[in-house]
């Protein structure tokens, strides 16, 4: 993946998104393919479900948590919550399992008909390739995302007001929502207390407004591309995008958790069991003040817990991702400081790495032969001309290893090749050759003793002995 740069990093083999981090029609197919398991387990886990529950027992005091979704829209529930028909659930069980087949089709197509990038696509799949630098194209994507979560809000608001209704848990019945809240004001008070919204029409209404929203900035953003301030604020790379999404789905996490754990009109009791408190310390929970089964937990604890829990590790992981798009590697960071603390403490031969062995292995491809020189005597003073005149020292040469202990194998062979240093050069070429090239291995004589010049004035003298006085003794 690239984090903040196009330096590459690389990824250990557990990221297994980093290997289609740059193809952008292989990370559809990753990303259609999840929504297929998702899918698949709803559908799957509903009908798993269906055939665990009793009519004899409260759903909450039997493990159940997407019967209770379901009984809370209003599906085969009749007056204080009883099930009267579960058909209902088995046909949403189904439709979730044969969409999941849909999807799984849809990720083969991706797979196996177009290229692992879009960019060689032609048509309007190009329009969804993307780099992770091209805000642009990123804005274009998220408009879509936002499209399609504001048509499920759609669709709520559509089962609420027009398609059987909602279950409300202040008079126990299930009833059409006619008269949803459109008051503006009355919809921002709930910004200081969100979590005590207490009647279906402020909750079908606040989903109008939320659907609207996310409507309204899908457009936004297919149309209009990010402003440069957003540009200089925001991290556009594959790190960073992934720090958002994390960050969004643990918010949603935490409200979630919320909700269930406080709120009983969207969590209703009938089908959740009772309402509970948050014990605020090292690891928070939520728990039932006064238990209502004799062992075990109702599903409204599982709920709150699970959502608290996974909202809290989704947290860790958008902060994780959001300091590598800054450019913060934790992990080298703890190696240098592992350095240092070796340094300190004078452990330098700690190097923190990982131990290995190393055994000789044959090279078939390598083929040894005796030189093909002659080897020569160690020891061996070699000159190659006779004149010692201003001549290169050549001193030893280096011993022969042809011959090492017996052995008749040449690991390597080297020759040394005097240099030639000119220091008189006569104006004549041929003589200037005769005298300085070593390779006639003809003595020359570079310089001779100078003739004598006799005249006149150098005339030889004659040779005086001088002796000492032998004295006479008085």
């Amino acid at each position: 993946m690239y984090a903040s740069s196009k330096t590459q990093f690389q990824y250990p083999w557990w990221a297994g998104n980093a290997r289609f981090i740059d193809l952008s029609n292989t990370f559809i197919v990753a990303h259609v393919a999840q929504a297929a398991l998702i899918t698949l387990w709803v559908g799957v886990f509903t009908l798993f479900e269906l055939v665990c529950y009793s009519p004899s027992a409260p759903m909450y005091e039997q493990g159940l948590i997407l019967l209770p979704h379901l009984a809370a829209q209003g599906w085969g529930v009749g007056s204080n919550g009883e099930i009267l028909d579960t058909y209902p659930y088995f046909v949403i069980g189904v439709v979730h399992a044969i969409s999941a087949g849909v999807l799984g089709a849809g990720a083969w197509f991706h797979r196996n008909r177009l290229s692992p990038s879009l960019e060689s696509e032609g048509g309007k799949a190009a329009n969804f390739h993307f780099t992770w630098d091209d805000s642009g194209k990123l804005g274009f994507i998220l408009g879509h995302h936002l499209i399609i979560l504001g048509l499920g809000a759609i669709l709520l608001v559509a089962k609420a007001m027009f398609f059987g209704g909602l279950y409300d848990a202040t008079i126990g019945e299930v009833r059409l929502v006619t008269e949803p809240t459109l008051d503006i004001g009355a919809i921002a008070s709930y910004r200081t207390h969100l979590f005590d919204v207490n009647n279906l029409e402020d909750l079908v209404g606040g989903h109008i407004y939320v659907a609207v929203l996310l409507l309204a900035g899908g457009i936004w953003h297919i149309v209009v591309p990010p402003f440069n301030w957003v540009k200089q604020r925001f991290l556009f790379s594959g790190d960073g995008i992934l720090a958002y999404s994390l960050f969004g789905i643990a918010l949603a996490g935490f409200a979630a958790s919320y909700y269930c754990g406080f709120n009983s009109l969207a969590y209703p009791v009938e089908f959740y069991g009772p309402t509970l408190e948050l014990k605020s310390a090292f690891l928070p929970f939520y728990y039932e003040p006064n238990p209502s089964m004799a062992t075990g937990y109702t599903s409204r604890v599982w709920l709150a817990n699970a959502h608290f829990y996974l909202a809290f590790f989704f947290l860790q992981g958008g902060l994780w991702h959001y300091q590598r798009a800054m450019g913060f590697d934790i992990g080298e960071q703890v190696r240098d400081w592992q350095r240092k603390f070796a340094e300190a403490t004078g452990k330098l031969a700690v190097n923190y790495q990982k131990p290995f062995s190393s055994q000789p292995k044959s090279m078939l491809d390598v083929c040894y032969e005796r030189p093909r020189s002659e080897p020569q005597p160690v020891l061996k003073f070699e000159q190659p001309f006779g004149s010692y005149d201003y001549c290169q020292s050549q001193g030893i040469e280096t011993p022969s290893l042809t011959d090492i202990n017996g052995i008749q194998t040449t690991l390597y062979q080297t020759k040394y090749h005097p240099r030639k240093i000119v220091f008189y050069q006569n104006s004549a070429l041929t003589q200037a050759r005769e005298t300085f090239d070593r390779r006639t291995k003809v003595a020359k004589v570079a310089y001779g003793q100078p003739k004598k010049q006799l005249d006149a004035f150098n005339q030889p003298l004659d040779r005086v002995i001088y002796e000492p006085s032998q004295s006479q003794p008085d």
